[in-house]
């Protein structure tokens, strides 16, 4: 049996393009048709051709190839080709080898008879060997079986794999991974070895590993967190003492601080020596340490944008983020604007009572002033969110307020009742500039009203966007989005009007003015309905890293009726305007109404951050 041992620290630069310290065996077959000894004044133009193996491998060799990369160089003399050659039969031979083919050969032939050499390197591969068997051998602590058949099953090698470089040094990287999870943190890899037997076509392959000492989690200690309450840390730590060791959930709890918004950088490591913790033997559960720099916990944002319908808009908002030392965030906008003026305060707990659970609190009076109607509320509220899953998010809030609505020449007072239920599930990129991803919600919301009596309805919405781009850099996105509304137990005359559905305006039925899609009443302003359709589409082209073009198509629907009817449809269109920033874009769209009715206008122009959707 022919066997030749390979040390895998060496197996790894087969794959190197620049490695010429490596012996290599001359490439066989010479066959030159001519061999002048002189150049000619013009240097020696050549073409190349690559035969004999596979398509895989014959790009793989082409970018490797001196001669291809440098053919508009055009060599001075004979001596200057044979040398790129030469260079390219060192490099193709580390190639192929790197792919598993360990008995290749290569010839070469140069046809100097036209007025471009022609040089036609021939490969050989050869059998391509495959992967015989894998095994693990822990120097030291040994790890149970249980453990090793773990780590069997990331190696992802067998009999019907070949021996390529990359995947032999893959695997032992997703060795290395898995072990910090599997309670051996402090594991390094002594080195790989790889038997190649050119009998049977086959590589064994082993990998030496000092694995060391097996950790529990022990106690964990925090600095600087001056700010922010250390029994609240603690409750955020996603593992208990004594269980193993997992670099994953540690990874976990980073990013949960950093979520937080409380802390700028966290470090992390652990208390001990760690060449004092790797001579220990048998199990070990040593102080974790997380080492924090606390964040500003104030911040305030502020927030404007116009449209031809709505008029221009403000807002500030004041930000609390660790009211009471446990991530309580308090937030308090005041918005300006011509058709609202508004002040709300809001209130969320994070884990409340459980890691995944928030309790939201609120507070606001709102003022609307639209061609519909005006109101004024005032109003409470108090909920509960839950996160599951990395996507989805659960919410049930009780809502109170007072409403004192004018609509027309009438004036009514509502005290209203609400209980919004609601799901979603968001797995979008961005929030702000998505390009992949879909994001659904869907809400049901009872209410029960007192006004001249009481009554009750319940109002039910459901809304979805999807994102795909269309290349490696995001630079081409097809987005659209869809909603649908619906409210029953009341006729539309009976309800508080701003409760009903409309449409039209930014961020709606782009083309149309602000809740102008949909019926009217006897004045000529907007009546607001029962049910609505919305949808859009938009195809977002970034042109440069700051600039974007947005061409987009919006319809929507408000009727009278239970459910949307799709035989009153109002179509608009446009083009849209991106200028990208750091942090979002900035957007500008003009749209018209494709079925433009008399005196509508025809061109509206909208300015806000963020995409439309």
């Amino acid at each position: 049996m022919r066997s030749i041992y390979y040390n895998m620290g060496l197996l790894l630069l087969l794959a190197s393009v620049a490695s010429p310290t490596m012996a290599q065996t001359p490439a066989q077959n010479e066959n030159d048709s001519e061999n002048p000894a002189a150049s000619s004044e013009a240097g020696i133009p050549y073409d190349v051709v690559i035969e004999g193996a596979n398509s895989s491998v014959t790009a793989l060799l082409k970018r490797l190839s001196i001669l291809i990369r440098d053919q508009g160089k055009i060599p001075r003399s004979y001596g200057m080709l044979y040398a790129r050659i030469e260079q390219d039969l060192k490099a193709f031979d580390r190639a192929l080898r790197s792919e598993g083919y360990y008995d290749s050969h290569i010839t070469r032939q140069i046809d100097s008879t036209k007025d471009k050499a022609r040089i036609t390197l021939r490969i050989f591969p050869g059998p391509r060997y495959m992967v015989e068997s894998v095994d693990l051998a822990f120097i030291g602590e040994q790890p149970d079986e249980a453990i090793q058949d773990q780590l069997r099953t990331f190696v992802r090698l067998d009999g019907s794999k070949p021996a390529r470089a990359a995947d032999i040094v893959d695997a032992e990287d997703r060795i290395m991974l898995a072990l910090p999870q599997l309670g051996y943190p402090l594991a390094r890899t002594l080195d790989r070895r790889v038997v190649i037997d050119h009998d049977s076509d086959t590589a064994r392959i082993t990998y030496r590993i000092n694995a060391g000492p097996a950790i529990e989690f022990g106690p964990v200690r925090f600095t600087g967190a001056n700010r922010v309450k250390e029994n609240y840390l603690n409750r955020l730590v996603p593992w208990e003492s004594g269980d193993p060791y997992d670099q994953s959930l540690v990874e976990q709890f980073r990013r949960t601080l950093i979520a937080t918004r409380l802390f700028g950088s966290v470090r992390i490591g652990f208390a001990e020596d760690v060449a004092i913790m790797r001579e220990a033997s048998g199990t070990i559960a040593p102080e974790l340490l997380f080492d924090l720099t606390e964040a500003s916990q104030r911040s305030i944002s502020l927030g404007a944008g116009y449209s031809t319908g709505e008029g221009f808009g403000a807002g500030v908002t004041w930000e609390h983020d660790n009211l009471f030392g446990a991530q309580e965030r308090l937030t308090v906008t005041l918005t300006a604007a011509e058709i609202r003026q508004a002040l709300t305060a809001d209130l969320r707990k994070p884990n409340f009572r459980r890691r995944d659970q928030a309790l939201i609190l609120g507070v606001g009076v709102v003022r609307d002033d639209t061609d519909a109607f005006e109101s004024l509320e005032l109003g409470g509220r108090a909920g509960i969110e839950r996160v599951i899953g990395r996507f989805w998010n659960f919410g049930a809030t009780i809502e109170a307020g007072f409403t004192d609505v004018r609509e027309g020449d009438e004036r009514r007072t509502f005290l209203l009742w609400a209980m919004p239920l609601s799901a979603a599930f968001d797995n979008r990129d961005d929030l702000l500039n998505p390009t992949e991803g879909i994001y659904v919600r869907a809400a049901v919301t009872p209410h029960l009203a007192e006004q001249s009596g009481f009554f009750s309805f319940y109002k039910s919405e459901i809304a979805a966007s999807t994102y795909q781009a269309l290349d490696n850099n995001d630079d081409i996105v097809l987005a659209a989005r869809v909603a649908f509304g619906s409210i029953q137990g009341a006729k539309t005359a009976r309800l508080p009007a701003s409760r009903r559905f409309y449409a039209g305006g930014g961020g709606s039925v782009r083309g149309f003015g602000f809740q102008n899609v949909g019926p009217f009443d006897e004045f000529g302003d907007p009546a607001g309905g029962r049910s609505l359709f919305e949808g859009s589409f938009e195809a977002r082209f970034k042109l440069s890293s700051t600039i974007g073009i947005v061409p987009f198509v919006d319809v929507g629907e408000v009727t009278d009726d239970k459910l949307p009817r799709f035989d009153s449809l109002r179509w608009g269109a446009g083009l849209g305007f991106r200028y990208y920033t750091s942090f979002a874009p900035i957007r500008i769209d003009l749209a018209t109404p494709i079925n433009r009715r008399p005196g509508e206008s025809r061109i509206q122009f909208y300015i806000s951050i963020g995409q439309n959707f």
